[in-house]
């Protein structure tokens, strides 16, 4: 199978080795060149859309776009966002004029917003809060109202807490490693909120796992088991076997901690997918990688 994918970054190259692995055609077309990558890759700003259009002469069958803001600290309320939900919309409807079969978008658990109970595909309620969540809710809605009766299929993964090797260091798992293997003081702010960590690996298997079933539109990419930071760190403790130095702040007066974890009710889950990773086998790996 033809597969473009548009970006390279960490989610995208977890993504990349399964479906190399897998035996597709891959092009990777991003801003930057990866010497870790053996695929052919395309280098370009998807935002000069008229030349990114160009590579469309490749004939892919299938299109993952994986390409949006995510630096730490920035992300949530950046401008850039408004750039990418145009830039996927736009690249929506230019589909109509392609052979393209199937269009896969990396969306995020943020779309929901502050949720107390699991999360489902097509049937939880959108309520994004930060700007990033809201123009990955306009962007999946533009590309819906293109494609909804047209021969591009469209799917919408909403991947929930992602963690691998080669993770940005300020986010929370290597942040936490890193702390405990040095000794660092760690401080932990958030304690009441149960999110759903899901190994990137995982991650690629539920993408190649769409690729050959009949789903719905919407999807989540998720393990339906969630987690405190808490008991991240507890579990990162007992498998480096080093007990850190940490402060705590005190617990959120809330009745109705969130909950961003995947419903067993969700389409890929009552599709029969399942992850291969639990949380101890998916921080070893990361541990050990």
């Amino acid at each position: 199978m033809k597969i473009l994918v548009i970006g390279n970054g960490f989610l995208a190259q977890a993504i990349i080795n399964q479906l190399d692995s897998n035996g597709n055609d891959l092009l990777i077309y991003s801003r930057n060149f990866d010497e870790q990558l053996d695929q052919r890759q395309i280098l370009g700003d998807i935002f000069d859309f008229d030349e990114f259009i160009k590579v469309l002469s490749w004939k892919p069958q299938v299109i993952i776009h994986t390409a949006w803001i995510t630096t730490p600290g920035i992300y949530q309320d950046h401008v850039t966002n408004y750039q990418y939900a145009n830039f996927t919309a736009r690249l929506a409807q230019h589909l109509l004029q392609t052979d393209v079969e199937h269009f896969i978008v990396l969306g995020t658990c943020a779309e929901y917003g502050h949720q107390i109970t699991k999360s489902a595909a097509g049937l939880t309620i959108l309520a994004p809060k930060s700007l990033y969540a809201k123009q990955k809710v306009e962007a999946f809605n533009s590309a819906k109202s293109f494609l909804e009766n047209s021969n591009v299929r469209l799917t919408w993964a909403r991947i929930f807490f992602p963690y691998g090797p080669k993770q940005d260091k300020r986010r929370l798992v290597p942040y936490l490693i890193n702390s405990i293997r040095t000794g660092s003081s760690i401080h932990l702010s958030n304690q009441s909120s149960i999110h759903d960590w899901i190994t990137t690996r995982d991650i690629g298997l539920a993408i190649s796992w769409i690729l050959n079933k009949e789903l719905p539109i919407e999807v989540d990419i998720g393990t339906t088991f969630g987690f405190t930071n808490r008991e991240i760190l507890e579990s990162l403790q007992k498998l480096i076997g080093i007990q850190s130095n940490t402060t705590f702040d005190l617990p959120e007066l809330s009745n109705f901690p969130e909950m961003a974890v995947v419903s067993e009710r969700s389409p890929l889950f009552k599709s029969g997918w399942l992850p291969s990773d639990n949380l101890n086998t998916g921080l070893d790996w990361v541990l050990n990688a």
